[in-house]
């Protein structure tokens, strides 16, 4: 969709290089702006010292804008060049949250529009409108500045602008009237490339309706795409925005793009599935990993999450472990932490702890500090990058996770299951999504469309896809039908595997209707499965669903092994 105009071939030839540059785990350490350490500077100095202590290389810290800009255009930065000052003397680096998300945080003289919900209801955290002019009127002069006082020093920054100081919605709050004054601009003719993608010429109404939960069936409504890719160009126009105003005050400033998790429950809301082109600008990710949706879930989940971001974005990735309060009211054990991190530590991610200047013990009076920086420490590996030839490309397509909006992760279980079905085999994984389709892909060992049925993705994907000269198995050419209860069994053919899964709604699909040229290694009954031909295999049921929560894994690893081999 709508992307940064940077030439491709030199963006993917950066993307790689930044990688393979993490040589070293960055480890680091968030204090909120509101909370004591921050507001007290010899608390703040007592805490700095601790954490470079520690072993910390990074304090991020969230700057108080109101403080900064307490009347327009008038800029103070003692605050911050105090702190800077303070953690520069003890070799700390820096991470700046340029603050506009905090309600307490935004300064009392500012007026504009806030995000909204679709009954025009203005939302608690009262977060500004990123497609408001009177907001980067303000909110741009003041990064200006700020990269200016920081110029060669060793910081970073990221835009806090969003929920949770991420780059995602959180729901479908763009209803302020400055953001549906850009919908209506962008739904006249003559319509952008991207928008004309997902709705065509189909007719858009000046107030779109919140796209509604699925069940099993993907949305595929040519109005829903336009609302989801439209939140897409609005992030993307607001990133564009910060860099602009940083470099403007430093040509050399380092952007950290801020991203809770997604390919899950909720990415829809959330917008922020556009991993690739909301760190265009940025050289690094820190990953949010979303502990309340993984409290029950193994700890490769982790490294699985991590994997995703490094190779869709070509970025290093800090993994970062939310507060205390937080994972003990989730249930979390110690040594399941332990295990998480051990698994974000060997995928390559550095480290940050987050949301625990809110205690009142000290950084050195958390036990649990020193053993997450131990850990991370005898664990962590820089990314491995295996040759083309070895490596199987995993596309997770980002908008099966955008028209499919379950209440639960069966859809995640069938795109990440198939990522765990080839790491257990020792299969070198990439996982890639439909902005990685303009890098020259050639050369790999094979393509796995992981539950990315072909009809749901933009006719340009679709276009790419069917040029790449690589052997293509896919679960699905198209979206599924719901499950029927009554059609279970094992299959019979080259194996015999379970084709049906009690927590996803999809069961498999019969591949007849593929044609002449295909022959089919599975059956079950009238229908057929496992469509082969020269560089072309089609499985006609979630792999990866069966692969975690099937009663034979390894039934289906060795059908997908084979399918490996079916390449010219």
């Amino acid at each position: 969709m709508f992307r940064f105009v940077i030439p491709v071939m030199l963006l993917c030839f950066v993307s790689m290089l930044s990688l393979q540059a993490a040589e070293e785990a960055e480890y680091s350490f968030d204090i909120w702006d509101w909370t004591e350490p921050a507001l007290e500077p010899l608390l703040f100095n007592t805490w700095v010292k601790e954490l470079a202590d520690l072993g910390f290389t990074r304090v991020e810290l969230s700057v108080p804008w109101y403080l900064l800009e307490t009347e327009p255009g008038r800029y103070d930065l003692r605050w911050l060049e105090e702190r800077i000052h303070s953690c520069e003397k003890l070799g700390l680096g820096m991470r700046l949250r340029i603050n506009s998300y905090y309600p307490k945080m935004i300064p009392d003289w500012y007026e504009g529009d806030r995000w909204m919900d679709v009954d025009g209801k203005e939302i608690e955290y009262a977060i500004p409108s990123l497609m408001d002019a009177r907001f980067w009127e303000h909110y741009a002069p003041l990064c200006t500045e700020i990269a200016k006082c920081c110029r060669n020093r060793n910081v970073l920054y990221n835009a806090f602008i969003g929920i949770h100081g991420e780059l995602k919605y959180g729901h479908w709050w763009h209803y302020d009237p400055a953001t549906l004054k850009a919908w209506r601009e962008v739904i006249a003719a003559p319509r952008p490339a991207w928008l004309a993608e997902a709705a065509g010429d189909h007719p858009l109404p000046d107030y779109p309706p919140e796209p509604e939960p699925t069940a099993g069936l993907p949305d595929t409504s040519p109005v829903t795409m336009a609302v989801i890719a439209f939140r897409e160009y609005c992030w993307h126009t607001a990133l564009q925005r910060f860099e602009e105003a940083l470099k403007a005050g430093d040509p050399d400033a380092r952007i950290s793009a801020p991203l809770g998790e997604s390919y899950r429950r909720e990415s829809a809301a959330m917008a922020n599935l556009d991993y690739f082109g909301l760190t265009r600008g940025a050289a690094q990710v820190v990953h949010s990993y979303d502990f309340f949706w993984h409290a029950q879930d193994p700890a490769w989940v982790a490294a699985a999450s991590v994997a995703a971001f490094q190779r869709i974005t070509g970025l290093p990735v800090v993994f970062e472990f939310d507060g205390a309060a937080t994972l003990e009211t989730l249930g979390y054990t110690l040594s399941q932490l332990l295990a998480i991190g051990q698994s974000a530590a060997q995928a390559g991610a550095g480290l940050k702890i987050a949301n625990r200047s809110y205690l009142s013990a000290s950084p050195s009076a958390q036990p649990e500090l020193r053993e997450l920086l131990q850990l991370w420490r005898e664990q962590w590996r820089p990314p491995l990058i295996s040759e083309r030839k070895e490596t199987v490309l995993l596309f997770f397509s980002k908008w099966a996770n955008y028209l499919y909006r379950e209440d639960t992760e069966w859809l995640h279980d069938a795109q990440f299951g198939v990522y765990k079905l080839l790491v257990d085999a020792k299969i070198p994984v990439r996982i890639i999504n439909e902005d990685n389709l303009d890098e020259d892909l050639s050369g790999y060992r094979a393509f796995y469309m992981a539950f990315s049925p072909r009809n749901l993705l933009p006719s340009s994907a679709r276009k790419k896809i069917d040029t790449l000269p690589l052997l293509i198995i896919e679960d699905f050419p198209e979206a599924p039908a719901l499950k029927n209860n009554r059609a279970t069994g094992l299959a019979s053919g080259i194996a015999q595997p379970t084709v049906f899964v009690e927590d996803c709604p999809v069961g498999a699909e019969d591949l007849s209707h593929l044609g002449a040229g295909y022959d089919y290694a599975l059956t079950l009954g009238e229908r057929r499965f496992f469509a082969h031909r020269r560089n072309h295999v089609v499985c006609g049921y979630p792999v990866g669903s069966l692969y975690l929560k099937g009663p034979d894994p390894m039934v289906h690893q060795g059908l997908i092994l084979w399918a490996l081999q079916q390449g010219s």
